[in-house]
């Protein structure tokens, strides 16, 4: 299976500013063998996409409509084009931790970057794909991009583990959203170890020369205040099958728009409910550097509060770049 794409972007993209709101279904479906036969993992969640020029907001809330059982009510992130901030609420009923005292249930983190990490399945990403990520392409000095790998999980208590980059193909056809992605692997896996290093390890053969790694295809578009908007989107991700030599189907993720609605109230912040525990990886600590600035509140502190509180804790920091 290949996709031949071009790069070629229209000039309805160049400054143009999309307002809107998109409420859909997203699901996520794999199968996995065992020895006991087949089995279908299936998970689905409600999303929320808003969107005003460079600042976007995305919300996935668990629907409970399936049988997979990881504590997390939704996840939210934003972005005002320079920061991203990302939210993780967890089931406050989880009978995991209902019984811990003052255990904080929601966790966030601040970080430079406009370009979301891919993992969990809490399909941030994919959404990013599908609505917010014309700047990235716009500003592409290369043809790389972050494969959609749920490579590990991604605690929001540090810094975004490593993901894979590899050389990636587009096309917007006549919309200022992109129509189709292909990414190509160059015979070489993300190997994420323990300590949370990384490595890339080399594929036997057949596999070593590269293949096609994962696709992403907008299936459906929208009429909505005279621009074409994805009303369904589907993410195909592959892997070698060492017994046959050919590709076979890791796991899908199908989106499709129920509602797409004019913006009201928007703010690119994830909104706080609860006393939540936030890692603010914009600063690392001195001596030796390690470690990030973290506090608890109903509020995301700006960068002028936490040198503030740092320097009044005679903390000594330095002040990070973009992770991505």
């Amino acid at each position: 299976m290949e996709i031949l794409l071009n790069m070629q972007i229209p000039s309805q993209t160049s400054g143009f500013e999309p307002e809107f709101q998109a409420d859909g279904k997203i699901v996520y479906l794999a199968e996995t063998r065992r020895s006991s036969g087949a089995e279908q993992i299936k998970h689905s969640r409600h999303f929320v996409v808003a969107i005003k020029g460079r600042q976007w907001k995305i919300r996935t809330t668990n629907l409970n409509e399936d049988k997979v059982v990881n504590g997390i009510k939704y996840d939210e992130a934003g972005c005002d084009g320079t920061k991203l901030l990302e939210l993780k609420q967890f089931h406050e009923n989880n009978p995991k931790i209902s019984n811990v005292k003052n255990i904080t249930t929601a966790h966030g983190r601040i970080r430079y970057g406009s370009t979301l990490a891919v993992f969990d399945t809490d399909f941030t990403y994919t959404l990013w794909l599908a609505y917010c990520s014309s700047d990235r392409f716009l500003s592409s000095e290369n043809n790389r991009l972050a494969a959609p790998l749920f490579i590990m999980s991604n605690s929001l208590g540090g810094d975004v583990p490593p993901v894979l980059l590899l050389p990636a193909k587009w096309k917007f056809n006549n919309s200022h959203f992109v129509s189709e992605i292909a990414w190509y692997s160059e015979g070489k896996e993300l190997d994420v170890l323990e300590n949370g290093t990384s490595r890339l390890q080399t594929l036997r053969p057949p596999f070593d020369s590269g293949f096609l790694r994962a696709s992403f295809e907008t299936t459906d578009w929208v009429q909505f205040s005279g621009m074409l908007v994805p009303g369904g989107f589907a993410l195909k991700v592959f892997f070698p099958n060492w017994t046959t030599g050919k590709l076979d189907v890791s796991y899908t993720i199908d989106a499709k728009v129920q509602a797409i609605n004019p913006l009201r109230n928007f703010s690119f912040l994830p909104e706080l409910t609860k006393k939540t525990r936030i890692t603010d990886t914009r600063y690392r600590f001195c001596s030796p550097c390690s470690g990030h600035p973290t506090y608890a509140g109903l509020a995301w502190m700006t960068e002028e509060e936490v040198e503030a509180k740092n320097k009044s804790l005679g903390i000594k920091y330095e002040k990070q770049t973009a992770q991505n």
